[in-house]
């Protein structure tokens, strides 16, 4: 039999738009949809700015055809695609899968978007690229996780993603199956990414998934030009498995392959923090709507947890991607807003006294039987039980072990697209967000996606409406 990386690469580039089911496509034009949401959000961010006033400063060389980033500039490819995974990445709203660890979207979108431009691809054509690397991504990344991740602190997003990528990337390159296995051989030889960020709020966050991207162009161009990757590399005694994972699980890889999409196990996120936060920020919410809870009414919060939830206690971020990872603030923030919508919530909160006031309240438990719970259902490692007590002497608690916008739980097209509106507010794309969706609900039918970043595609959807109207539609 072949091994791993031979029978992922035939995979790949076997791979065809019409012999996709309804399911996987719709769920990567979901994907789509969100991930594109948050580079349009992240066009007016800091990080945005910075992402692009590092380009200008230091170039680097890059070279070829000019292609579009959200908010209308124009670099060369490989820039773009820089520029536009920090923008997705910026607003911590972007996808994950909760077993392979990691956000996907945050790198996969952006850089089929940019190279997409590049190649003259169609929507069909970028959508199997898509599908290709959130396949590549799953699998991967359930070969090493969750023990990579949250016993060995190796950033998914990097890790999995350079590979990931290198796949999205082959295809849409037309790779052969040769080109393929030597291209994610090299790119799984030289990954890597630790998330010690999460302790000081420092931007590796941010930067995970543009290292994916620049790990995964150099592995094409140099099976391109005829360098080979090893021929056992996730399966190797000395490969990727066993040097990522304390249980390391290759096989995973392969399983069902062809046969079992499971793009269709993507996450999607309501609150602009990290994925193992969201369960306590339900229960808080929860607690709020059914029992009227305020910061002015509130005693105490304790919540009962495992240690992996809470490495995250940190009740005074001092950035914002501190911010984000702290597990007191963030629910001190839904308590108080009743959401967090945006990253633009959290900054403003760190202005708020009242805000680290309730922080403070919050008092974690390492429990046993949460931790059970956990043990017995791994991949719901986000577990928590919270009890408030309120100053009537009156106590409510709830037990939450998945967060929404899990596949058992999802979100619907209609609250991805409400969820789209609000991230291109205050973007130059804001009056046009309703039939930006629309188009990314027919992706396949695009003949040049990357003009939806065009600065003159204001011009072009108005005028499209124009002629809708004209038509009677």
């Amino acid at each position: 039999m072949n091994n791993l990386a031979q029978q992922l690469a035939e995979y790949i580039v076997t791979l065809r738009y019409d012999s996709l089911p309804s399911k996987a496509v719709d769920s990567a034009k979901q994907c789509i949809l969100d991930s594109t949401g948050n580079m349009l959000y992240g066009c007016c961010t800091a990080v945005g700015e910075k992402a692009k006033a590092h380009i200008k400063a230091f170039p680097g060389g890059a070279k070829g055809s000019l292609v579009f980033v959200p908010g209308g500039d124009s670099f060369p490819a490989d820039d773009a695609a820089f520029i536009s995974t920090l923008m997705a990445r910026s607003s911590d709203l972007d996808d994950g899968h909760r077993v392979a660890m990691g956000h996907p979207g945050s790198f996969l979108i952006p850089a089929v978007m940019a190279y997409g431009q590049v190649m003259n691809a169609n929507g069909k054509e970028m959508l199997t690229a898509v599908i290709a690397g959130y396949e590549t991504y799953i699998r991967i990344g359930e070969t090493i996780n969750p023990s990579s991740y949250r016993e060995r602190g190796f950033e998914s997003t990097s890790v999995t993603g350079s590979v990931a990528c290198t796949a999205a990337l082959g295809k849409l390159y037309n790779l052969d199956a040769a080109q393929m296995k030597d291209a994610l051989g090299l790119a799984a030889t030289f990954t890597g990414g630790l998330i010690e960020y999460q302790n000081d709020g420092s931007m590796g966050k941010v930067l995970s998934g543009a290292w994916a991207i620049r790990n995964a162009t150099m592995s094409l161009q140099l099976a391109l030009s005829g360098f080979t990757g090893p021929e056992a590399i996730f399966e190797g005694k000395k490969g990727f498995a066993q040097a990522f994972s304390n249980h390391p699980e290759p096989e995973k890889a392969v399983a069902e392959l062809g046969s079992v999409f499971k793009i269709s196990e993507i996450y999607f996120k309501a609150h602009a923090c990290m994925r193992g936060l969201h369960c306590a920020i339900d229960a808080v919410l929860d607690l709020r709507e059914r029992f009227h809870l305020t910061p002015e009414n509130i005693d105490s919060i304790i919540v009962y947890t495992t240690p992996f939830v809470g490495r995250l206690s940190k009740p005074c971020p001092r950035t914002e991607i501190s911010a984000q990872n702290s597990l007191e603030f963030t629910m001190a923030v839904a308590l108080k807003n009743g959401h967090i919508a945006s990253e633009r919530v959290l900054a403003a909160a760190m202005k708020q006294s009242d805000v680290f006031a309730t922080a403070r309240k919050i008092k974690l438990v390492m429990d046993p039987e949460v931790s059970a719970f956990v043990q017995a259902h791994p991949s719901c490692w986000g577990s928590v039980q919270v009890s408030v007590g309120t100053k009537d002497r009156r106590t409510h608690e709830t037990f939450v072990s998945l967060p929404r916008g899990e596949a058992e739980n999802p979100f619907s097209w209609e609250e991805l697209k409400q969820k789209f509106c609000r991230m291109t507010e205050n973007t130059p794309y804001q009056p046009y967000a309703s039939e930006l969706a629309e188009r990314l609900a027919h992706f396949e039918e695009l003949s040049a996606p990357g003009n939806l970043y065009h600065p003159w595609n204001e011009s072009r959807i108005t005028h499209n409406r124009r002629s809708s109207h004209k038509k009677g539609r």
